[in-house]
């Protein structure tokens, strides 16, 4: 029976101990290999251009960019996959690296046994996310208008009760029939038109009405 083909890896970080640290955790494993090491974007992308690895692990922070050096690896050796291995969980840097060719992202609190079979998975062609940048990448892409528009962006700062009253502001509705509409307190309805346009930025009721009209809140029905 043949082995397995052993998995070529090249480690891209600008810190010399972080990358003695990753050299020494994988090279116990019989099945990967470090076959070079670069510390930014240009170098990695030259070294992936040269030795075509099966993996490269990426930091997203060193002379060049993370984000760069992926778009510059997946340039420059289409066979190799990008892994990213940083300490970040930006939500934007997370969509940034996927979108520049990223496959896989992980954390560097990951232990050596699952630093190692994600690079395994990667070599195959497997997206390995660390479960909180799958739960924030999650959360980018159930959200693409708050992060398009900042009017929508806005609107997610209000609570449910709020974007109510909001929407009864819309419809030119006072104080007393939005308290009267909703069940309230008068003095209660003060205190969300209040919230409403200190969280949305607006001065008056009718600027509230305008943006509830541009966001698209749909007016009350009479």
């Amino acid at each position: 029976m043949n082995a397995a083909p052993v998995i070529r890896i090249v480690i891209a970080d600008d810190h010399v101990l972080v990358r003695q640290g990753i050299r020494a955790f994988l090279e116990t494993c019989t099945d990967l290999a470090i076959v070079g090491e670069a510390d930014s974007a240009d170098s990695v992308a030259a070294l992936c251009a040269r030795l075509s690895p099966d993996v490269a692990l990426v930091d997203l922070v060193m002379p060049g960019g993370g984000v760069e050096a992926t778009r510059a690896v997946r340039a420059a050796s289409p066979a190799t996959q990008v892994m990213i291995l940083t300490s970040f969980e930006d939500e934007q840097k997370i969509v940034d690296a996927i979108q520049a060719g990223a496959l896989s992202y992980l954390l560097k609190d990951a232990d050596a046994d699952a630093l190692a079979d994600a690079v395994r998975r990667t070599a195959r062609g497997e997206s390995v996310l660390h479960p909180r940048i799958a739960a924030r990448l999650l959360r980018s892409v159930r959200q693409p208008a708050a992060r398009e528009d900042p009017a929508a962006a806005a609107l997610e700062r209000l609570s449910q009760r709020e974007g109510e009253v909001l929407g009864l502001m819309a419809d030119g509705c006072t104080n007393l029939q939005i308290a009267e509409r909703l069940g309230i307190g008068e003095k209660t309805v003060k205190t969300h038109v209040s919230n409403v346009l200190s969280k949305l930025g607006l001065t008056d009721r009718t600027q509230a009405a305008v943006f509830a009209w541009r966001v698209g809140i749909k007016r009350a029905e009479g």
